[in-house]
Protein backbone atom coordinates (compact mmCIF):
# COMPACT_ATOMS: atom_id res chain seq x y z
CA UNK A 1 0.00 0.00 0.00
CA UNK A 2 1.37 3.44 -0.67
CA UNK A 3 2.38 5.55 1.76
CA UNK A 4 0.56 9.07 2.38
CA UNK A 5 1.69 12.51 3.63
CA UNK A 6 0.03 11.53 7.04
CA UNK A 7 2.37 8.09 7.60
CA UNK A 8 5.70 10.30 6.79
CA UNK A 9 4.92 12.68 8.99
CA UNK A 10 3.56 10.64 11.70
CA UNK A 11 6.94 8.82 12.00
CA UNK A 12 9.15 11.89 11.62
CA UNK A 13 6.84 12.93 14.71
CA UNK A 14 7.68 9.70 16.95
CA UNK A 15 11.06 9.14 16.04
CA UNK A 16 11.74 12.59 17.10
CA UNK A 17 9.83 12.43 20.01
CA UNK A 18 11.81 8.72 20.88
CA UNK A 19 15.07 9.94 20.01
CA UNK A 20 14.76 13.45 22.26
CA UNK A 21 13.45 10.82 25.01
CA UNK A 22 16.31 9.20 24.72
CA UNK A 23 19.09 12.03 24.92
CA UNK A 24 17.19 13.55 28.13
CA UNK A 25 16.69 10.38 29.64
CA UNK A 26 13.06 10.96 30.19
CA UNK A 27 10.47 8.75 30.09
CA UNK A 28 7.43 8.88 27.50
CA UNK A 29 4.15 7.44 26.95
CA UNK A 30 2.11 6.91 23.77
CA UNK A 31 -1.79 6.39 24.09
CA UNK A 32 -3.71 4.88 21.10
CA UNK A 33 -7.69 5.83 20.72
CA UNK A 34 -10.92 5.30 18.51
CA UNK A 35 -12.78 7.97 17.08
CA UNK A 36 -14.14 8.46 14.25
CA UNK A 37 -13.92 11.78 12.29
CA UNK A 38 -17.20 12.56 10.37
CA UNK A 39 -15.78 15.72 8.61
CA UNK A 40 -19.44 16.46 7.36
CA UNK A 41 -19.69 17.80 11.33
CA UNK A 42 -15.67 19.25 10.88
CA UNK A 43 -16.77 21.48 13.66
CA UNK A 44 -17.38 19.10 16.28
CA UNK A 45 -14.31 17.38 15.65
CA UNK A 46 -12.42 21.15 15.91
CA UNK A 47 -13.69 21.29 19.32
CA UNK A 48 -12.35 17.31 20.21
CA UNK A 49 -9.22 18.01 19.05
CA UNK A 50 -8.47 21.21 20.44
CA UNK A 51 -10.17 19.81 24.02
CA UNK A 52 -7.16 17.47 23.27
CA UNK A 53 -4.60 19.44 23.19
CA UNK A 54 -5.42 21.87 26.35
CA UNK A 55 -6.52 18.45 28.96
CA UNK A 56 -3.61 16.78 27.94
CA UNK A 57 -1.15 19.77 28.16
CA UNK A 58 -0.71 20.07 24.12
CA UNK A 59 0.84 16.68 23.24
CA UNK A 60 1.71 15.69 20.00
CA UNK A 61 -0.98 14.18 18.22
CA UNK A 62 -0.82 12.06 15.03
CA UNK A 63 -3.79 10.61 12.97
CA UNK A 64 -3.03 7.20 12.64
CA UNK A 65 -6.41 5.83 10.62
CA UNK A 66 -10.08 6.75 10.10
CA UNK A 67 -10.22 5.75 13.08
CA UNK A 68 -7.67 6.18 15.70
CA UNK A 69 -4.70 8.55 16.96
CA UNK A 70 -1.97 8.66 18.92
CA UNK A 71 -0.87 10.84 21.57
CA UNK A 72 2.92 11.24 22.50
CA UNK A 73 2.84 12.47 26.25
CA UNK A 74 6.53 13.88 27.17
CA UNK A 75 8.09 13.01 30.56
CA UNK A 76 4.77 10.84 31.44
CA UNK A 77 5.35 7.35 33.65
CA UNK A 78 2.63 4.65 32.91
CA UNK A 79 0.05 5.14 35.87
CA UNK A 80 0.82 8.83 35.49
CA UNK A 81 -0.61 8.37 31.83
CA UNK A 82 -3.59 6.34 32.43
CA UNK A 83 -4.65 7.84 35.25
CA UNK A 84 -4.44 11.42 33.21
CA UNK A 85 -6.54 10.01 30.84
CA UNK A 86 -8.97 7.91 33.03
CA UNK A 87 -9.52 11.55 34.57
CA UNK A 88 -10.06 13.35 31.34
CA UNK A 89 -12.11 10.79 29.62
CA UNK A 90 -14.26 11.60 31.47
CA UNK A 91 -13.89 15.81 31.09
CA UNK A 92 -14.47 15.32 27.30
CA UNK A 93 -17.91 13.15 27.95
CA UNK A 94 -19.05 15.70 30.14
CA UNK A 95 -18.18 18.84 27.94
CA UNK A 96 -18.41 17.45 24.45
CA UNK A 97 -20.95 14.53 25.46
CA UNK A 98 -17.99 12.13 23.49
CA UNK A 99 -17.19 8.59 25.17
CA UNK A 100 -13.40 7.75 24.17
CA UNK A 101 -13.82 3.57 25.12
CA UNK A 102 -11.17 1.63 23.10
CA UNK A 103 -7.49 2.96 24.19
CA UNK A 104 -4.26 1.26 24.66
CA UNK A 105 -1.42 2.72 26.22
CA UNK A 106 2.13 2.37 26.90
CA UNK A 107 5.74 3.80 27.43
CA UNK A 108 9.06 4.32 26.16
CA UNK A 109 11.43 1.45 27.04
CA UNK A 110 14.97 1.86 27.74
CA UNK A 111 17.16 0.99 24.57
CA UNK A 112 14.08 0.84 22.47
CA UNK A 113 13.25 1.34 18.81
CA UNK A 114 10.36 3.64 17.98
CA UNK A 115 9.19 0.43 16.01
CA UNK A 116 8.99 -1.41 19.02
CA UNK A 117 7.06 1.32 20.64
CA UNK A 118 4.40 2.09 18.36
CA UNK A 119 3.87 -1.45 17.55
CA UNK A 120 3.22 -2.58 21.31
CA UNK A 121 0.71 0.00 21.59
CA UNK A 122 -0.89 -0.69 18.50
CA UNK A 123 -1.47 -4.34 20.17
CA UNK A 124 -3.10 -3.43 22.87
CA UNK A 125 -5.49 -0.93 21.45
CA UNK A 126 -6.45 -3.75 18.79
CA UNK A 127 -7.24 -5.77 22.28
CA UNK A 128 -9.29 -3.31 23.48
CA UNK A 129 -11.19 -2.98 20.31
CA UNK A 130 -11.75 -6.66 19.97
CA UNK A 131 -12.82 -6.47 23.74
CA UNK A 132 -16.79 -7.20 24.51
CA UNK A 133 -17.06 -4.67 26.74
CA UNK A 134 -14.54 -1.00 27.02
CA UNK A 135 -11.67 -1.33 28.89
CA UNK A 136 -8.10 0.52 28.91
CA UNK A 137 -5.47 -1.74 28.26
CA UNK A 138 -1.62 -0.54 28.85
CA UNK A 139 1.41 -2.27 29.89
CA UNK A 140 5.42 -2.24 29.27
CA UNK A 141 7.75 -4.04 27.04
CA UNK A 142 8.09 -6.07 30.79
CA UNK A 143 4.33 -6.88 31.66
CA UNK A 144 0.88 -6.54 30.14
CA UNK A 145 -0.33 -4.96 33.87
CA UNK A 146 -3.84 -5.14 31.89
CA UNK A 147 -3.98 -9.36 32.77
CA UNK A 148 -5.46 -9.77 36.21
CA UNK A 149 -4.17 -13.24 36.42
CA UNK A 150 -0.71 -11.55 36.38
CA UNK A 151 -1.09 -8.61 38.59
CA UNK A 152 0.60 -10.18 41.54
CA UNK A 153 3.46 -11.68 39.52
CA UNK A 154 4.27 -8.54 38.22
CA UNK A 155 3.61 -6.23 41.41
CA UNK A 156 6.07 -9.19 43.27
CA UNK A 157 9.19 -8.10 40.46
CA UNK A 158 8.05 -4.51 41.10
CA UNK A 159 8.61 -4.32 44.74
CA UNK A 160 11.65 -7.03 44.77
CA UNK A 161 13.22 -4.41 42.85
CA UNK A 162 11.94 -1.36 44.39
CA UNK A 163 9.93 -2.17 48.37
CA UNK A 164 9.27 1.63 49.04
CA UNK A 165 5.28 2.53 48.72
CA UNK A 166 3.00 5.22 49.88
CA UNK A 167 -0.17 4.55 52.23
CA UNK A 168 -3.03 6.36 51.92
CA UNK A 169 -6.51 7.11 53.79
CA UNK A 170 -8.93 9.28 53.10
CA UNK A 171 -10.12 11.71 55.93
CA UNK A 172 -13.39 13.25 55.38
CA UNK A 173 -12.63 13.09 51.82
CA UNK A 174 -9.00 14.17 51.84
CA UNK A 175 -6.27 12.02 50.53
CA UNK A 176 -3.35 11.53 53.37
CA UNK A 177 -0.74 9.49 52.40
CA UNK A 178 1.88 8.58 54.37
CA UNK A 179 5.90 6.63 53.33
CA UNK A 180 5.82 2.63 53.85
CA UNK A 181 8.68 -0.26 53.19
CA UNK A 182 7.07 -3.85 52.47
CA UNK A 183 8.40 -5.73 54.42
CA UNK A 184 6.94 -8.66 53.19
CA UNK A 185 4.68 -10.40 50.30
CA UNK A 186 3.55 -13.49 49.12
CA UNK A 187 0.99 -12.72 47.42
CA UNK A 188 -1.64 -13.53 49.99
CA UNK A 189 -0.53 -11.22 52.16
CA UNK A 190 1.41 -7.86 52.60
CA UNK A 191 3.00 -5.84 55.66
CA UNK A 192 4.48 -2.35 55.21
CA UNK A 193 6.45 -0.82 57.60
CA UNK A 194 5.17 2.82 58.34
CA UNK A 195 5.45 5.52 60.66
CA UNK A 196 3.67 5.39 64.12
CA UNK A 197 1.35 8.10 63.18
CA UNK A 198 0.08 6.07 60.62
CA UNK A 199 -0.84 2.97 62.67
CA UNK A 200 -2.48 4.96 65.12
CA UNK A 201 -4.72 6.50 62.81
CA UNK A 202 -5.48 3.62 60.59
CA UNK A 203 -5.86 1.31 64.32
CA UNK A 204 -8.77 3.94 65.35
CA UNK A 205 -10.11 4.98 61.86
CA UNK A 206 -9.85 2.45 58.94
CA UNK A 207 -10.46 -0.89 57.90
CA UNK A 208 -8.75 -0.99 54.76
CA UNK A 209 -5.85 1.26 52.99
CA UNK A 210 -4.70 1.97 50.01
CA UNK A 211 -1.56 1.26 48.61
CA UNK A 212 0.38 3.17 45.45
CA UNK A 213 4.05 2.20 44.06
CA UNK A 214 6.22 5.09 41.68
CA UNK A 215 5.95 2.15 38.90
CA UNK A 216 2.92 0.38 39.22
CA UNK A 217 0.21 1.60 37.48
CA UNK A 218 -2.37 0.14 39.56
CA UNK A 219 -3.82 1.65 43.03
CA UNK A 220 -4.36 -1.69 45.33
CA UNK A 221 -7.15 -1.50 48.04
CA UNK A 222 -7.02 -4.14 50.64
CA UNK A 223 -7.67 -5.05 53.96
CA UNK A 224 -6.08 -4.62 56.95
CA UNK A 225 -5.64 -7.41 59.51
CA UNK A 226 -2.96 -6.75 62.16
CA UNK A 227 -0.80 -4.12 63.54
CA UNK A 228 2.95 -4.54 65.33
CA UNK A 229 3.40 -1.04 67.11
CA UNK A 230 6.69 -2.71 68.40
CA UNK A 231 7.76 -2.71 65.24
CA UNK A 232 6.29 -0.76 63.05
CA UNK A 233 4.15 -2.30 60.74
CA UNK A 234 0.69 -3.04 59.41
CA UNK A 235 -0.27 -6.29 57.57
CA UNK A 236 -2.50 -6.29 55.02
CA UNK A 237 -5.31 -9.02 52.79
CA UNK A 238 -7.47 -9.58 49.95
CA UNK A 239 -5.24 -6.75 47.14
CA UNK A 240 -7.94 -5.60 45.15
CA UNK A 241 -6.22 -3.92 41.62
CA UNK A 242 -7.64 -0.38 40.91
CA UNK A 243 -7.19 1.10 37.29
CA UNK A 244 -8.89 4.49 38.81
CA UNK A 245 -9.27 4.92 42.50
CA UNK A 246 -10.44 7.89 44.99
CA UNK A 247 -7.29 9.17 45.72
CA UNK A 248 -5.92 9.61 41.99
CA UNK A 249 -9.01 12.24 41.71
CA UNK A 250 -7.45 15.72 40.08
CA UNK A 251 -9.68 17.44 42.57
CA UNK A 252 -11.62 16.10 45.78
CA UNK A 253 -14.80 17.58 46.56
CA UNK A 254 -14.44 18.72 50.46
CA UNK A 255 -17.47 19.50 53.19
CA UNK A 256 -17.63 22.95 53.51
CA UNK A 257 -16.33 23.91 57.09
CA UNK A 258 -19.76 25.94 57.49
CA UNK A 259 -23.01 25.50 55.86
CA UNK A 260 -23.40 26.82 52.36
CA UNK A 261 -26.17 27.84 50.29
CA UNK A 262 -26.56 27.30 46.70
CA UNK A 263 -29.37 28.25 43.79
CA UNK A 264 -29.85 26.34 40.69
CA UNK A 265 -30.87 28.90 37.86
CA UNK A 266 -31.54 28.32 34.51
CA UNK A 267 -32.37 31.15 31.82
CA UNK A 268 -32.25 33.64 35.32
CA UNK A 269 -34.95 31.57 36.50
CA UNK A 270 -34.75 29.80 40.18
CA UNK A 271 -35.01 26.27 39.45
CA UNK A 272 -34.09 24.74 43.13
CA UNK A 273 -32.07 26.16 45.86
CA UNK A 274 -29.95 23.58 48.05
CA UNK A 275 -27.20 23.69 50.64
CA UNK A 276 -23.99 22.41 49.31
CA UNK A 277 -22.41 19.11 50.70
CA UNK A 278 -18.76 18.82 48.94
CA UNK A 279 -16.99 21.22 46.59
CA UNK A 280 -14.04 21.48 44.44
CA UNK A 281 -12.78 23.64 41.73
CA UNK A 282 -14.58 21.80 38.97
CA UNK A 283 -17.42 19.72 40.28
CA UNK A 284 -19.92 20.37 43.46
CA UNK A 285 -22.66 17.90 45.09
CA UNK A 286 -25.85 19.67 46.07
CA UNK A 287 -28.78 18.58 48.23
CA UNK A 288 -32.24 19.70 47.54
CA UNK A 289 -35.76 18.75 48.38
CA UNK A 290 -37.41 15.99 46.92
CA UNK A 291 -39.45 18.49 44.82
CA UNK A 292 -37.57 20.23 43.19
CA UNK A 293 -35.68 16.86 42.24
CA UNK A 294 -38.21 16.71 39.47
CA UNK A 295 -38.01 20.14 38.51
CA UNK A 296 -33.85 19.52 38.02
CA UNK A 297 -34.69 16.48 36.04
CA UNK A 298 -36.42 17.86 33.37
CA UNK A 299 -33.68 19.82 32.87
CA UNK A 300 -31.21 17.48 32.97
CA UNK A 301 -29.04 18.13 29.85
CA UNK A 302 -29.10 21.54 30.18
CA UNK A 303 -26.36 23.88 31.52
CA UNK A 304 -27.55 25.57 34.76
CA UNK A 305 -26.22 28.53 36.71
CA UNK A 306 -25.24 28.14 39.98
CA UNK A 307 -25.19 31.04 42.69
CA UNK A 308 -23.67 30.50 46.03
CA UNK A 309 -21.48 32.24 48.80
CA UNK A 310 -17.56 31.37 49.89
CA UNK A 311 -16.99 32.60 53.29
CA UNK A 312 -13.34 33.96 54.10
CA UNK A 313 -11.57 32.44 57.07
CA UNK A 314 -11.58 34.77 60.08
CA UNK A 315 -13.65 37.34 58.04
CA UNK A 316 -17.12 38.75 57.99
CA UNK A 317 -16.19 39.25 53.89
CA UNK A 318 -17.66 36.62 51.68
CA UNK A 319 -17.44 36.06 47.36
CA UNK A 320 -20.40 35.92 45.60
CA UNK A 321 -19.97 33.29 42.77
CA UNK A 322 -22.13 32.60 39.77
CA UNK A 323 -20.43 29.33 37.72
CA UNK A 324 -21.79 27.39 34.62
CA UNK A 325 -22.70 23.75 35.97
CA UNK A 326 -23.96 20.63 33.94
CA UNK A 327 -25.50 17.57 36.22
CA UNK A 328 -23.27 14.82 35.89
CA UNK A 329 -24.95 12.67 38.40
CA UNK A 330 -28.28 12.28 40.92
CA UNK A 331 -28.80 10.18 43.38
CA UNK A 332 -31.83 10.92 45.45
CA UNK A 333 -31.68 14.32 46.75
CA UNK A 334 -27.98 14.55 46.01
CA UNK A 335 -27.37 16.19 42.92
CA UNK A 336 -23.39 16.36 41.63
CA UNK A 337 -22.31 19.31 39.38
CA UNK A 338 -19.71 18.95 36.64
CA UNK A 339 -18.71 23.12 36.85
CA UNK A 340 -16.72 25.78 34.72
CA UNK A 341 -15.68 28.17 36.53
CA UNK A 342 -13.65 30.52 35.11
CA UNK A 343 -9.54 31.32 36.35
CA UNK A 344 -10.60 33.80 38.43
CA UNK A 345 -13.60 32.22 40.39
CA UNK A 346 -11.28 28.57 39.97
CA UNK A 347 -8.53 30.47 42.03
CA UNK A 348 -11.22 31.86 44.73
CA UNK A 349 -12.43 27.86 44.71
CA UNK A 350 -9.02 26.53 45.60
CA UNK A 351 -8.18 28.53 47.85
CA UNK A 352 -11.26 28.26 50.28
CA UNK A 353 -10.71 24.13 49.79
CA UNK A 354 -7.04 24.53 50.63
CA UNK A 355 -7.89 26.18 53.74
CA UNK A 356 -10.45 24.08 54.69
CA UNK A 357 -8.44 20.80 53.97
CA UNK A 358 -5.60 22.74 56.08
CA UNK A 359 -7.77 22.78 58.87
CA UNK A 360 -9.25 19.60 58.57
CA UNK A 361 -5.73 18.55 58.79
CA UNK A 362 -4.38 20.47 61.78
CA UNK A 363 -7.40 18.80 63.25
CA UNK A 364 -5.88 15.17 63.03
CA UNK A 365 -2.41 15.77 63.54
CA UNK A 366 -3.95 17.27 67.06
CA UNK A 367 -5.69 13.73 67.90
CA UNK A 368 -3.07 11.40 67.35
CA UNK A 369 -0.88 13.57 69.08
CA UNK A 370 -3.10 13.30 72.54
CA UNK A 371 -2.82 9.66 71.92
Amino acid sequence: MKKSVYDYLNSSLIEAEVQRAKENNLSLAAIKFKYEVDLEDAFSFKNFAKEVYKLFLYPVLCYEEKDSFILLLRDKKLHESVTLFKKNQSKIYSSLNVLIERVGITILSKNEEADEFIKRVNRYFVISKRLPTAKVIYGTKEFDFFDDKKREDSLQVVIKNNPKVQLYNIYKGIPVNNEGVVIEFNKQLMCIKTTREELLYLKRNEEFVYIKHSVFPSIIKADIFNFNFEKEYVCVKNLEFQDVSVIDRENIRIKPSKKLYITIEYQNKIVANGEILSISIDSISVKISKNSIKKVRALQKLEFDLKFKLFVKNSIAVDNLSIKGKIYKIVGDEIIFTTFPNSFIKEKIARYVSSVKQEILKSLKQQLILK
